[in-house]
């Protein structure tokens, strides 16, 4: 084994080779930053993420679709194919394997680590700092299973720097990297149909500004001419992208569907980002005038709630469910938002991650527009290509703002923005110090932008590698317990996650067989997974946003017609709210259900029911704890 000491040694005398750190780093980043990254992930791979996450949904919705479910047809999607599709390979190849899948991830984090080193390098010829990019973007990589968001914003970001910012070597060249940029748009379209049209602002304004701003100084008229090219380039490797999945798509008969989401997602956008932001105003006045204060728990239905007797049919059992004592005021699936008055510590800095990236923004946007005007102003074309890298770095990044902010203001979310926006922030940390170093009133400017985008860099990471929805290794914190189930789950649970989902793993397993529906509300298809037992959901996933009364109505119908063996229940608060527990909001189908199916198993908020005729098939240790309706 070599020691410690021999391998410092070994670097000081490699530096010391290549001339410096700038040298060594640019020559061996990217090595290191792979074999860091191969270390680091390879450490808790195995590790559980929890139920909570979108492992389960990926893995499920890829092993319907290699099944031969039609995309958005027989089951609902979320995100574009492209996000599932990598995963149906996988699977064809190995079979539906838990940790095929999450290896494929973790190679993710990998590739956007690396392109965020290539970003810096590119941008602003500083090796050390791109190594330090790179270092932190594996670090935390935001959470597994959601890698495609970092890592569409940061290769996208490398594109269009390449294609319309940076020098290129030829005119040729940079074509060719302007029709690059029109395939990763392409790309971030077939996984994310939002963030494509984010993204695509971002290059339609980037070739608006090429023939003011050109760093190659060819004639007014050839860049005006290049830009239009560019506009034509960027559409044809738009269409080359979509056009064999929309051939695959015509072939299996979702053709006018696939088609059809790119009309709906812009009125999408604009309805739920209108709601958004009214409930995101509400939530900051609220969280600004007193602290967070958890709601009252009057509302909620008591596990004890089933009565004895014999149950009534489904249609009679509807008609006759009382309501609950209190009814809770039904909101949107919006989280209620931290506040920076909470007496904890912690909650105080997640506030401030949530919120300092707003002004930071605001400054970079303004110093990197009034930057670039002055450095066209003065013939400085090198220095004006840098501030627009800056530029179309925070652009970017921003892509990602409405996912964390408006709809999700979490870590999960907000980790995965922070990952390219981490990018912008040593990019333009660079540029401001080399303004800070020329004094006077410029330096005080400077060192204040300095100090936000430190103090932003620096709590957002003290909180994110000690949270576990950032996708970094605090997730294994205490999880030592090995669980195997099917489909290739072999990973590491804490006891409590080790307890529960083996309960549920061989409860499921005694009182029904392979092929025979299992219902996991409101959000847990890694259950269905690691079981093996499929669900007739079309979407996996049920929250407050859609109206109790009419999820009622559909549980009945579909229980009639699918009799499905058990039903798994989680009364988590799934969007921080009272409210947005199962058995507040969908109260009606939480009673039908303790009513008319046997309680098998309940554990914390878990609870595991299991149809009537089966209920002689439970194991006597979940026999005896049982509630028969």
């Amino acid at each position: 084994m070599v020691s410690f000491s021999g391998l410092f040694r070994s670097i000081a005398s490699s530096l010391s080779a290549t001339g410096g750190v700038e040298c060594f780093f640019k020559r061996r980043g990217l090595a290191l930053l792979a074999l860091f990254a191969l270390a680091y992930y390879g450490y808790y791979c195995r590790v559980w993420p929890g139920p909570g996450g979108e492992g389960g949904v990926v893995a499920l919705l890829s092993q319907r679709l290699l099944e031969g479910q039609k995309p958005i047809v027989d089951t609902f999607l979320g995100y574009n194919v492209l996000w599932f599709y990598p995963v149906v390979g996988i699977f064809k190849v190995f079979g539906p394997h838990y940790l095929a899948m999450r290896l494929f991830f973790f190679l993710l984090s990998l590739v956007t680590g690396l392109l965020s080193f290539g970003v810096i390098l590119k941008s602003s010829g500083r090796a050390w700092a791109a190594f330090l990019t790179g270092l932190l973007v594996i670090l935390v990589p935001g959470q597994t299973y959601r890698n495609y968001m970092a890592f569409l914003a940061v290769l996208n970001m490398s594109a269009f720097l390449s294609a319309l910012v940076l020098p290129a070597k030829n005119l040729w060249r940079r074509l060719l990297w302007v029709f690059l940029a029109g395939i990763t748009l392409g790309i971030a379209y077939l996984i994310r149909i939002d963030v494509g049209y984010f993204l695509s602002f971002i290059l339609l304004g980037l070739l608006a500004v090429y023939p003011f701003g050109d760093p190659d100084q060819i004639p007014p008229v050839r860049r005006l001419l290049v830009s239009l090219s560019g506009l034509i380039l960027v559409v044809s490797g738009l269409f080359l992208t979509h056009l064999p999945v929309y051939r695959d798509a015509v072939q299996r008969g979702f053709g006018p569907q696939f088609i059809g989401q790119y009309r709906q997602w812009p009125d999408m956008i604009s309805l739920y980002g209108a709601r958004m932001i009214d409930a995101a105003a509400s939530s900051i006045r609220n969280s600004l005038e007193r602290p967070l204060q958890p709601l009252t728990d009057a509302g909620a239905i008591p596990s004890g709630a089933a009565t004895p007797g014999r149950p009534q049919s489904p249609a009679i059992q509807a008609k006759s469910v009382p309501p609950p004592e209190k009814t809770l005021k039904i909101t949107n699936g919006a989280h209620q938002r931290i506040s920076i008055s909470s007496p904890k510590a912690r909650d105080k800095i997640m506030a401030l991650n949530l919120y300092l990236p707003i002004p930071l923004s605001l400054v970079l946007a303004a110093g990197g527009v009034i930057g670039w005007i002055l450095a066209l102003g003065c013939g400085d074309r090198p220095r004006a290509a840098l501030w627009l890298s800056c530029l179309t770095a925070l652009g970017c990044s921003l892509v990602l703002f409405p996912q964390y902010f408006f709809w999700q203001p979490n870590m999960v979310h907000l980790s995965e923005f922070m990952v390219p926006m981490t990018v912008t922030i040593i990019l333009s940390s660079v540029v401001t110090a080399a303004i800070w170093r020329c004094g006077g009133w410029r330096r005080i400017l400077a060192g204040a932008c300095l100090l936000l985008a430190a103090l932003t860099l620096v709590l957002y990471y003290v909180n994110a590698c000690q949270s576990g929805g950032s996708g970094g290794i605090a997730v294994s914190q205490h999880k030592t317990f090995p669980f195997r189930a099917a489909n290739g789950v072999t990973v590491m649970m804490n006891r409590q996650e080790f307890e529960e989902n083996s309960s549920m793993r061989d409860l499921i397993a005694a009182v029904s067989e392979p092929g025979e529906f299992v219902i996991c509300y409101p959000y847990y298809p890694e259950i269905n997974f690691y079981t093996d037992r499929p669900s007739y959901e079309r979407n996996v996933y049920a929250d407050n946003d859609i109206p109790g009364d009419r999820f009622h109505r559909e549980l009945l119908a579909n229980v009639g017609r699918h009799h499905p063996v058990a039903f798994v229940i989680n009364n988590w608060d799934i969007n921080g709210t009272e409210e947005s527990r199962f058995c507040n909001w969908a109260w009606e189908s939480y009673l039908f259900l303790t009513r008319n199916y046997t309680l098998g198993y309940k554990h914390g908020d878990f609870e595991v029911y299991v149809r009537p005729d089966r209920a002689d098939r439970m194991p006597a240790r979940f026999r005896q704890n049982s509630s028969k309706p």
